[in-house]
């Protein structure tokens, strides 16, 4: 069968004897996979194993992260929350949901349960003054060591003259007899129990605190955003802008505190744990002594009034893992539906991105061209295409979704339209906006809606730059004479051709186009409309969405100074290398500062 390697775009017949999970697509129906799913179809990802069988052919997935899985599953349920809200509300914030950080600021039932154990100190008493049995074993020893006669000593002491010291004539003086020896026996049942109990809640603690220890960092941040004083004013009231419509920053302040109180609550339950687990009883308990199936109710753990509270943890600790236990089919396709909702999260952020060109619509018209916003399976593209004419769609932009919690391969999509966006957990992302073609998402990230916005930024201008100052041929020596009566339009006549530098009035549009129809040339009309208007969408302020009148630089350049002076200036300027564009607002030192609102273009096609 043929497969799409999502990363390049391109298929392939055979897969690699690894494969990160998510990375291929099938192309039509497959073979049986591991066994549960007799046709596969749609992206390969793992259903909780390594192995990977897909008919005859075997291959392994690459394994997860095991620092990262409550990282993992926190993601999960922060991108299913927002798709589930985005129903209600399409343009919502694509930033952690309020009820996600309410749910898991608070104790839950299993915690306050074993805070209240270890509150009474029933936990330490077990440790201390464990429940034993005395194991007893008959051994043949030096009679000083003998403090007990085993049953059948004498018998023995008879028929072993090597055990005699010596006779005498009234019997025999021995010197080793068979002694009983007891000795106490802590591996009981309800002890296995304990050690292994303490086990399962410092595993379920430990990923517990790592959960919340990320909420934590996420309203660490946010609070940092609302006083910042190293961060562009305008940044800054964007981003808080996007949380406020979560949390205000009172509600955040206050979330934080919760959180905070009951992670410290958590850490020192987590550290009462593994003081029980460094000391007393659980040491005297073998590691290979397991608990396996159903608990099995003694007398001890029902009526004791320290071990029947181990009975009562360990019931309400199976019932949470319970609840995320799921058969290999069913994590499989757990999986495939995270792999649509991360698209589909991913789709939000676009839209959101798009803003100032699509308010929040998926097509609409910006610099005289259409643009399109597209789902393509899991993928979103960013189209343009010329109106009213049949030329095919123009891709600017393609981004591919990819949930993993694996650092970003050193794969490079060939087409340089191509990004893979991923969620780069446990990795420093502030630094740069988009390395390589891989661009962070994740609703963890302030700045996630900055990033594809000045992705989105330098496309589109990119786009609207192609056209400018090009020239446009096969025009009328009449309307020539014409456009020479016209401000921003430079003639050639002897080239037969006009170039537009700057914006022109709407009344010498209409006029240059009727003259245009007039004399049969009609895809000219169409392209003088198309210059201007990408002029037109260049003069608009990316930052304040004010006026920035364009003045044309000869040769093939121009300056765009916003008439609000704090706001964003535009150069164009030819270079040897190329044309490069600019995009500066004062004091601009970098995205994490400034984000979309400062940047660089370089080697544009067209130039």
């Amino acid at each position: 069968m043929m497969w799409i390697d999502r990363f390049t775009g391109e298929q392939c017949r055979h897969l690699p004897a690894l494969i990160p999970p998510g990375r291929y697509q099938s192309v039509g129906d497959g073979p049986a996979f591991n066994g549960h799913t007799p046709v596969f179809t749609g992206v390969l990802v793992s259903d909780g194993d390594q192995r990977c069988q897909l008919g005859d052919e075997a291959c392994t997935f690459t394994p997860s992260q095991k620092s990262l899985a409550a990282a993992t599953e926190l993601l999960s349920k922060v991108i299913t929350t927002i798709d589930a809200e985005a129903l209600q509300a399409p343009l919502m914030s694509p930033l952690m949901p309020a009820s996600i950080i309410d749910a898991k600021s608070h104790l839950q039932p299993f915690e306050e349960q074993l805070l209240d154990v270890v509150k009474q100190g029933h936990l330490h008493h077990i440790s201390q003054r464990p429940r034993l049995d005395l194991h007893y074993e008959d051994e043949v020893a030096d009679i000083g060591r003998a403090r007990r006669l085993a049953k059948g000593a004498l018998v023995h002491l008879a028929s072993h003259s090597e055990c005699w010291q010596r006779q005498t004539l009234s019997g025999v003086i021995p010197k080793k007899v068979l002694a009983r020896f007891s000795e106490d026996d802590y591996g009981i049942y309800e002890n296995r129990v304990f050690a292994r109990l303490l086990d399962k809640i410092e595993r379920y603690l430990h990923g517990r605190l790592a959960e919340l220890r990320g909420l934590q960092a996420t309203l660490n941040q946010a609070l940092r955003f609302y006083e910042a004083e190293n961060v562009d004013y305008r940044l800054r009231e964007e981003i808080c802008r996007l949380w406020g419509m979560t949390f205000s920053a009172e509600e955040t302040s206050n979330a934080s505190t919760l959180l905070g109180k009951t992670l410290n609550q958590l850490e020192g339950l987590y550290q009462t744990i593994t003081g029980l687990q460094q000391s007393g009883l659980y040491l005297l308990v073998s590691r290979q002594a397991q608990v396996t199936g159903a608990l099995h109710m003694t007398n001890i753990l029902g009526h004791d009034q320290h071990y029947r509270h181990l009975a009562i943890l360990w019931d309400q600790l199976a019932k949470v893992a319970q609840a995320k236990r799921a058969t290999p089919a069913e994590r499989f396709r757990q999986n495939q539906s995270l792999a649509s909702v991360y698209s589909r999260y991913a789709g939000l952020v676009m839209r959101r991105a798009l803003l100032p060109y699509l308010n929040g619509q998926d097509e609409g018209v910006w610099a005289g061209r259409h643009i399109l916003l597209r789902q393509r399976g899991l993928e979103w593209q960013l189209l343009c295409s010329s109106p009213g004419l049949s030329a095919p769609e123009e891709v600017l932009l393609t981004i591919v979704p990819w949930l993993s919690d694996a650092p970003a391969p050193e794969v490079t999509p060939q087409s340089k339209e191509r990004f893979i966006a991923w969620p780069a957990m446990g990795q420093e992302i502030d630094a740069a906006y988009c390395p390589e073609q891989w661009i962070p998402l994740s609703p963890t990230d302030m700045y996630c809606t900055e990033r594809f916005g000045l992705l989105v930024d330098q496309v589109l201008c990119r786009m609207a730059l192609i056209t400018y100052a090009q020239p446009l041929q096969k025009i009328p020596q009449k309307v020539l004479e014409q456009a020479k009566q016209v401000a921003g339009v430079q003639v050639n006549s002897e080239q037969n051709e006009l170039i537009v530098t700057e914006a022109l009035a709407g009344e010498a549009v209409t006029a240059l186009k009727e003259a245009l129809v007039a004399s049969n040339s009609t895809a000219q009309a169409s392209a003088l409309e198309g210059h201007n208007q990408a002029i037109l969408a260049l003069e608009k302020c990316p930052v304040c969405s004010g006026r920035a009148p364009l003045v044309f630089q000869s040769p093939l350049g121009f300056k765009a100074n916003c008439l609000d002076k704090k706001c964003a200036t535009r150069y164009l300027r030819l270079e040897q290398t190329g044309r490069v564009f600019e995009q500066s607002i004062p004091e601009s030192t970098g995205f994490t500062v400034v984000g979309r609102r400062a940047f660089t273009i370089r080697q544009m096609a067209g130039a």
